[in-house]
């Protein structure tokens, strides 16, 4: 974002993003008063669903192990005066998790929600440490049944030898995490008729 802008009106923008997102989904939503645990009240027609929003106006920097890389990280389960309140199920039903800087807006159920999430950057795809570890897992591996030498293959790969040698042992698994991508939570209309 181009111009500083306070946590509280970063917050602000993040509620009524949230309100614009749901309303264009065909839902009636509108920010709540002050004080409460939650920020957006959405009428589903069936039901109302109590919404806290939490907002970032930018990915944060993670240390990787070669490299830097970035990740919306969302601080989620307490508030209150130095955070010493936790949301429960009885206060919140959604967390809506905005970014400023794409105007996303993606949702959590409270029964989902760990205490804080991080969510990768989708243009960013493919580039995380995990990714890239399966990229040349496969890529070792099709070069494997036409290259016999692993010296070979890590140089036409640009790896070391013992990182080739390594996924060409039997059992090999390349290391995948569970991440999400920020994508990977906007919901449809139909999820939130499901809650």
């Amino acid at each position: 974002m181009e111009n500083k802008i306070s946590e509280m009106q970063i917050g602000k923008a993040g509620e009524y993003l949230t309100c614009v997102d749901l309303i264009m989904k065909g839902f009636i939503a509108f920010p709540s008063e002050q004080g409460l645990s939650y920020d957006v009240l959405l009428d589903t027609g069936s039901k109302l669903l109590r919404i806290q929003v939490k907002t970032c106006s930018s990915p944060r920097l993670v240390p990787q192990r070669k490299k830097t890389t970035e990740a919306y990280i969302f601080n989620i389960k307490r508030h209150g005066k130095n955070n010493k309140k936790k949301y429960t199920l009885e206060s919140v039903d959604i967390f809506a998790l905005v970014c400023l800087d794409t105007r996303k807006v993606g949702y959590i159920k409270n029964t989902d929600m760990p205490t804080t999430i991080n969510l990768r950057v989708d243009r960013l795809r493919g580039t995380y440490y995990d990714e890239i570890g399966i990229q040349n897992y496969n890529k070792v591996v099709a070069l494997s049944k036409i290259i016999k030498s692993q010296t070979e293959i890590s140089k036409k790969l640009g790896l070391h030898v013992s990182e080739v040698n390594r996924m060409c042992k039997n059992g090999y698994v390349p290391y995948e995490t569970n991440a999400k991508y920020f994508s990977d939570i906007e919901r449809n209309i139909d999820w939130f008729l499901e809650i």
